[in-house]
């Protein structure tokens, strides 16, 4: 997954003092710069369109793909990391899902979110907030496991009556 586009990375405001002598140099750093890191914060977004459905037999969490479901950008370090993630999953028994930040998972035993599944397709979706990292380089992957049997993410694949097209983002916000 590749990260977010950005021209600038957040400036800390400055302290205007009475008598300040205000230039276009100081609205473009101090204003433009800042709104533009808002409108375009660090992350990144993948739109599963792939040739292949995900499938899975592992009853311990593993990454669901560790290239188009991972992502690795630069935090500022003000902020707190938002995970979204929205597919249709099937088979198995219980499906589980967990989101790994630098190689460690977030969630506890059965990661973030557990469900029911069937042979037939149902929707998974769910919203995570990993605290503030450090700034730097972080990486974040979705990771899964079945309680038995394969269980299967649809990836928009063309696969019949589950040509659906799920999302995973990742995004600082703060």
């Amino acid at each position: 997954m590749p990260p977010v586009e950005r021209d600038s990375a957040w400036i800390t405001p400055k302290t205007w003092n009475t008598g300040d002598l205000l230039t276009a140099t100081d609205l473009n750093e101090q204003i433009k710069t800042n709104m533009n890191d808002l409108k375009a914060p660090p992350g990144g977004y993948y739109r599963m369109d792939d040739s292949a459905d995900w499938t899975t037999t592992s009853t311990s969490f593993v990454d669901v793909d560790a290239t188009d479901l991972s992502t690795t950008f630069d935090c500022s370090g003000a902020g707190d990391l938002y995970v979204f993630f929205i597919g249709t999953v099937s088979g198995g028994t219980r499906i589980y899902f967990d989101v790994a930040l630098d190689g460690t998972r977030q969630g506890l035993d059965d990661g973030i979110f557990g469900m029911e599944t069937s042979a037939n397709g149902r929707p998974a979706s769910f919203f995570y907030k990993i605290p503030t990292p450090s700034a730097g380089s972080h990486t974040v992957k979705l990771q899964w496991k079945i309680a038995s049997g394969t269980g299967t993410l649809y990836a928009g694949a063309g696969t019949a009556s589950y040509d659906v097209h799920g999302m995973f983002e990742v995004r600082e916000i703060g």
